[in-house]
């Protein structure tokens, strides 16, 4: 009973000096958990918000981009146009024709004015040329039209049939106006000109008036407010650039941007609670996310005096008594309760506001934060259930044994308490044995994982080749070896774009139909192939199976065209391949050729029309020849 009860106080001090232990690890793990998460919530919030601001940036940057790249895309048209009049007006100076057609194409409709006839506007041929969607109005003025001015207005006529149609789908409109109170439009929609009150004088209204040497001596180009077109029925906003020569005021240059679908983009949510404005440099609001475009085009541009909205009036207030020297600023003590992102828009000198609520971006934010703590307090509990575990199985056990042994040896029972101690010494062996065990597994497991890693990225390589080959089948021919219609239509859509100027060839063999029906397909095949061959074999250019018997080639404007083609004609004139079954003389497979120099950013499709066009002259000449369309 003595022994039993001495025992049962030694597991009980072994107990409580377990018990001590889990208490001073469990202290110090909260401890540290506290801590870590405290520093974790700091570092990690601060990174989580700019982050989600970051993405609403990323989520405005592609509509600021892409109508920052309008108002750009116009002001650098304005230039070509204007340069493209001066260089019209200088070649008309010195010839009486422009003076000659502008007494044929224009007529009085009351006294001293003047306009453009309407089958200008309606589409009619004139000297070569090809007039539509014109209108011309010279409305009152003190002195009489002279030459020069008949002059000027036509070559202005001249340049906005030649350049105007390209930017349709720009702007709305397209014009030049002049100080004798004279406007040239190009309009798909309103035939201005013809339309325009005969007492109307455009140099008394703001547009036109803040052109003139005496409101803008610096002759600087500018942006209009926001005005409303009353012959267009529509909301607008005019870019003009004064076109002078030697001092002298000679036109405008400018453009009409209608801004139903601008606004509409500009004001899209982004996101389900996001707002957006659009303000000029007064505050005044022109376009809102909250507002439609109905009920602003109703009420023109309003102000804080006509718009009681509390966001508005907020905004309109930040945006009037500040002055952001950068292009992008982003403001949380601005609006109450929300973000701002105010961006610049240079050109008409808009403000973009966007407005979120700071409640959701602090949501959004905490939610990392608070994952990471909650991860880090779950990854201590786990840690201390295992520190328990192993404290009961590395500590306590063993404890229970040497307590176990002791009490075998006060009672001397020696024997019994070697073989237990021989039994605890091999469990010791074991653990000891399990921790080389795991060393050897993690050795084995971090060559299996190098080992792995090898292979992946000895897999991923060949994939890359495997999917590099695939790409280069995909645009290659598989009977001819050339390139085929697939890579035909992305390279020439690439050499439109690069505004590089190049000449699209077609080819084509002639009678070939009459050859595969009586030489068979395989030797169809087989002279297809040769004839493939030989051409690529006579240029570094690349060459393409356009379809059947036709190629193509996208030659540089450097190259003589139809010296090179008629080299490429002979060469397969060469091969001899006999064709006893043509009408033509020559009883050998030849080629007809057509070309057509590649017109800056002109459809693909009119490209390759203008280019059968040469061809098919090339068949009706007698075929093998080549016809290239004049310049």
């Amino acid at each position: 009973m003595v022994d039993r009860r001495q025992e049962e106080r030694r597991l009980q001090r072994r107990e409580k000096l377990t018990t001590a232990l889990l208490v001073k690890i469990s202290v110090w793990a909260v401890s540290i958990v506290i801590l870590a998460s405290a520093i974790t919530f700091i570092t990690t919030y601060s990174n989580a918000r700019d982050r989600v601001i970051r993405v609403l940036q990323q989520d405005l940057s592609p509509t600021l981009e892409r109508n920052q790249a309008l108002f750009n895309r116009i002001e650098k048209n304005a230039v070509i146009l204007s340069d493209e009049f001066l260089s019209q007006y200088s070649l008309l100076k010195g010839s009486n024709s422009a003076v000659e057609n502008f007494k044929t194409w224009y007529q009085e409709t009351s006294p001293g004015v003047f306009r453009l006839k309407p089958d200008f506007n309606g589409g009619v041929s004139v000297n070569q040329r090809y007039f539509q969607h014109l209108s011309v109005f010279l409305g009152p003025r003190p002195s009489p039209i002279s030459n020069e001015l008949r002059k000027r207005v036509v070559a202005a006529q001249y340049t906005l049939n030649e350049l105007a149609p390209a930017w349709q789908n720009d702007v709305a409109n397209t014009h030049f106006s002049m100080p004798e109170n004279i406007l040239l439009m190009y309009s798909k929609d309103s035939p201005w000109g013809l339309l325009a009150d005969k007492g109307l004088v455009i140099t008394d209204f703001s547009v036109v008036k803040s052109t003139l040497q005496s409101q803008n001596p610096e002759r600087k180009p500018n942006w209009t407010g926001l005005y409303y077109d009353i012959s267009a029925d529509v909301w607008t906003i005019t870019y003009q650039k004064p076109v002078d020569l030697d001092g002298r005021h000679l036109a405008n240059a400018s453009f009409d941007v209608g801004l139903g679908s601008l606004l509409s983009d500009l004001t899209e949510r982004k996101r389900a609670n996001s707002e957006h404005m659009v303000l000029n440099t007064k505050g005044d609001l022109i376009a809102a996310s909250n507002m439609s475009q109905e009920a602003i085009a109703k009420r023109s541009t309003l102000n804080s005096k006509t718009y009681s909205e509390p966001l508005y009036q907020a905004v309109s207030q930040l945006v009037a008594d500040n002055v952001f020297n950068e292009k992008s600023v982003i403001l949380e003590d601005g609006v109450e309760g929300q973000l701002l992102i105010v961006d610049k828009m240079d050109g008409p000198g808009w403000w973009h506001v966007t407005l979120y609520p700071l409640r959701e971006i602090r949501q959004q934010a905490i939610a990392l934060p608070l994952q990471l703590v909650a991860g880090g307090v779950g990854l201590v509990i786990l840690i201390l259930l295992m520190a328990y575990w192993l404290i009961q199985r590395e500590v306590s056990k063993p404890l229970h044994e040497v307590a176990v042994v002791a009490s075998l040896m006060g009672q001397k029972n020696y024997q019994e308490a070697l073989s237990h101690r021989a039994a605890s010494i091999k469990a010791r062996g074991e653990v000891k044995q399990a921790l080389d065990a795991f060393k050897t597994m993690a050795a084995r497991f971090i060559s299996a994982q190098n080992e792995l890693e090898q292979q992946v990225e000895a897999r991923t390589a060949e994939l890359a080749e495997a999917n590099k080959q695939l790409d280069a089948l995909a645009h290659m021919d598989g009977l001819t070896g050339l390139f085929n219609r697939r890579a035909f239509d992305r390279d020439l859509n690439a050499a439109i774009e690069s505004g590089k100027s190049y000449y699209l060839m077609m080819a084509d063999i002639d009678e070939f139909k009459p050859y595969n029906d009586n030489y068979g397909h395989d030797a169809g095949d087989s002279a297809l192939k040769k004839i493939a061959h030989c051409i690529r074999d006579k240029t570094p250019m690349k060459v393409y199976r356009y379809g059947g018997e036709e190629f193509a080639m996208i030659i540089p404007a450097t190259e003589s065209i139809e010296k090179k083609l008629n080299e490429l004609r002979e060469a397969v004139m060469t091969l001899a391949i006999p064709h006893d079954y043509k009408q033509a003389e020559l009883p050998i497979l030849t080629l007809s050729m057509g070309a057509a120099r590649i017109q800056e950013n002109e459809a693909a499709a009119d490209a390759i029309r203008r280019a059968d066009r040469q061809l098919y002259q090339a068949k009706r000449a007698g075929r093998n020849c080549v016809f290239v369309e004049p310049q």
